[in-house]
């Protein structure tokens, strides 16, 4: 009788033991399956995916994020577009466009109403990057059901509707734009004391048909008189000369500081051997600079002003109020503490000037910005 109840105490012993180890190395493996089984989020690879919680604001996500390299700012998308449209400088304009309703009286003659520079910045306060990608203006795109490059929906689009495109091309919500014609970014550079930036080359350019006039001079041909009498040609037609000068930019390679109508013309310049490629360069140079310099606390009443300044201007246009600057003022200002990369649009370019035209592909683009975006 004693040796039975003997045998069974150690048999119930060994027995504790053994299901004991299997629970602890066992259980674990068989939750891990079905998590990955019931888990909304997780893939048929089974690998733990981060659940989010939809329709929560960034700046709420972020601050709550302690994984966050910088939980005390708030991540923001803005689009940076500048505008060759000046009817106060080129003569072969024939109205000044004051609000957007004119604008369907330009292309009178040749210069069109149209994006020269476009420019994505990505502040991303969990990964404390801030990114930099020059969007291509020849990039085909689809606009009211008409095909045409990027550049050319501005004159028939609103800002808000070309920046929602834009943000259509990159799949990426896009929270600020700021669009500005050039005589208000040369004001706006002015105003910061003038950039200091190291010009990539030399940057020569003449262009005849593109006539600079003094505000309040004559726009139209002028007819050529020689002691008091006016030429005629052989046809019995006045001689007539354009009016103004020459556009013209002429810059020296190396570090300078640039004035506004100089650091225009560096956004303006496009005459490259390897046409949109150095240019594209160029432009990330230039805005990176920008923001080294200007990004900082000691601008901040600077940069303030001149929010105010784009708000109330008829040069330029903004969905970013001198409210919603303070908001991200401590994350824009924090510029010097970010890791800073430049993105390539992924493209396709052929032709040049005029003739320049770019093809993407969407899911291409995609994937480009997608490690990018919040997670």
């Amino acid at each position: 009788m004693l040796s039975s109840i003997k045998s069974f105490a150690i048999s119930f012993a060994v027995g504790i033991i053994i299901f004991g180890l299997i629970a602890y190395f066992i259980a674990p493996q068989i939750k891990s399956l079905t998590d990955g089984f019931l888990t909304p989020q997780a893939e048929e690879t089974g690998e733990a995916q981060e659940y989010v919680i939809p329709d929560v604001p960034e700046a709420n996500k972020n601050i709550d994020d302690k994984n966050a390299k910088f939980p005390e700012n708030r991540s923001f998308t803005m689009l940076l577009v500048g505008s060759d449209y000046q009817p106060d400088v080129f003569s072969d304009y024939r109205v000044s466009v004051q609000n957007t309703a004119e604008i369907e009286q330009l292309a009178v003659k040749n210069r069109h109403y149209k994006a020269d520079v476009v420019m994505v910045v990505r502040y991303n306060s969990d990964s404390g990057v801030t990114m930099f990608s020059a969007i291509p203006t020849s990039l085909m795109v689809t606009a009211g059901g008409i095909q045409m490059r990027l550049c050319d929906v501005l004159e028939r689009k609103s800002i808000s509707y070309f920046s929602d495109l834009v943000a259509g091309i990159i799949g990426m919500p896009i929270d600020y734009y700021i669009c500005c014609q050039i005589s208000l970014f040369d004001d706006i550079i002015d105003r910061l004391g003038g950039i200091k930036y190291d010009v990539p080359t030399d940057m020569y350019y003449v262009n005849e048909e593109e006539r600079i006039v003094t505000p309040g001079s004559s726009r139209e041909p002028i007819p050529l008189v020689i002691n008091g009498e006016p030429v005629i040609d052989s046809e019995g037609n006045p001689v007539m000369i354009l009016a103004g000068k020459a556009f013209t930019i002429n810059l020296k390679r190396g570090i300078q500081t640039l004035d506004g109508e100089k650091a225009t013309w560096v956004l303006r310049y496009n005459v490259y051997a390897n046409g949109f490629i150095s240019r594209r360069d160029t432009l990330v140079s230039f805005f990176r600079a920008f923001f080294e310099q200007f990004a900082t606390e000691e601008k901040r009443s600077a940069l303030t002003g001149i929010i105010s300044l784009i708000n109330t201007s008829a040069a330029g246009s903004t969905n970013m109020t001198p409210s919603d600057f303070e908001e991200i003022a401590n994350t824009l200002l924090s510029y010097s503490k970010y890791e800073k990369t430049n993105v390539v649009f992924p493209c396709t370019v052929s032709g040049s000037g005029e003739n320049e035209r770019s093809s993407f592909s969407r899911n291409t683009a995609y994937a480009t910005y997608e490690k990018f975006k919040l997670k």
